[in-house]
């Protein structure tokens, strides 16, 4: 129902006037990696892999009806440098997957559209598997009941989440040996928990269209850590990204990037390390004058409609969003 009722008015052109009032703040979409296959209703059900086609239709839609830049002059604009474009678009793609590269790049270029990959660079550099993968391994191939299987999973990941290394190890590690699934990333892993090479994502960066940020070292959440180890953090991946991709890194996400995975003290361990920005994952527009080390994005992945893709660039999702959030 509320996927007709979106057609209708898209149709109907009630998207364009919406459009028009936000013309000025920019859209920073964000994305985690790309399949060419269905879930099982296990590996893959928050939908975070977007299916590679509905990526081609998205960036055929943004090159139609918006004005695609890179992280990077977003901003600079939002330090005191150029304008940017009405309509303005940047892609960021967090984590550092292989399908980034195998899947995600081929339709950049094609597109000729920029975008951001943050690596979180434990994941890359050592192979190291990120931790929600590792519980999604284990569960994908345990007995019993898919749904049941998610449910438990899904507790699990909210638990982990809170957790320094440490403690996530803790935890993690008895269940797959428990469930006799460790994720190992040599060639036979399955190719959707594999990271992007140092190889890869140089020659994406050397491409022109792809710029490689951080993510952290560790995917811990930079509020949970103390002050030396946060820094630690930051400038181990900065420097791990510039020594293997040979440009600078000065572009940063926060791991999981809510409200509470940010402050004003991130900011500043940012800016000493030398990072121009902090993108969250808090929903909502790039406006002039906005912090850029608390920059907004909107997600999107393969349970959205092509339709609520759309929305994204009107100020309708923002309004369903600020309602929803005042209900709550």
């Amino acid at each position: 129902m509320k996927t007709a009722a979106l057609s209708a008015a898209l149709r109907l052109g009630l998207d364009r006037p919406l459009r028009w009032l936000r013309r000025k703040s920019a859209v920073v979409l964000m994305y985690h990696g790309f399949t060419d296959r269905p879930s099982d209703g296990l590996v893959n059900y928050q939908g975070n892999r977007l299916q590679q086609e509905t990526f081609r239709r998205q960036l055929a839609f943004l090159k139609d009806h918006c004005h695609l830049v890179t992280l990077r002059q977003v901003a600079a604009s939002l330090s005191g440098g150029p304008a940017l474009p009405d309509y303005a678009v940047a892609l960021s793609i967090d984590d550092g997957y292989e399908s980034v590269y195998t899947l995600g790049f081929p339709v950049l270029r094609e597109a000729k559209a920029p975008a951001t990959l943050f690596v979180a660079t434990q994941f890359v550099d050592e192979r190291i598997p990120l931790w929600p993968d590792r519980l999604e391994h284990a569960f994908a191939g345990a007995p019993g009941d898919a749904a049941a299987r998610r449910e438990v999973l899904k507790g699990l990941q909210r638990r982990a989440k809170g957790l320094v290394p440490d403690q996530r190890e803790r935890l993690i590690a008895p269940i797959e040996a428990e469930l006799g699934r460790a994720l190992i990333l040599d060639a036979s892993a399955p190719e959707t928990y594999r990271p992007v090479t140092w190889a890869q994502g140089k020659e994406m960066a050397d491409s022109g269209l792809v710029e490689i940020g951080s993510h952290t070292h560790t995917h811990t959440i930079v509020t949970l850590l103390d002050e030396e180890s946060a820094r630690r953090e930051l400038a181990l991946s900065k420097s791990l990204v510039e020594k293997n991709v040979q440009r600078p890194c000065d572009l940063f996400c926060y791991p999981n990037g809510d409200y509470d995975d940010f402050s004003p003290k991130t900011s500043l361990y940012l800016k000493d390390a030398g990072y121009r920005c902090g993108l969250t994952t808090v929903a909502g527009f790039v406006a002039p004058g906005s912090d850029p080390f608390e920059m907004l994005r909107f997600g999107t992945d393969d349970r959205d409609s092509f339709e609520k893709f759309r929305m994204t660039f009107s100020l309708g999702r923002n309004l369903l969003q600020a309602a929803r959030r005042g209900l709550a």
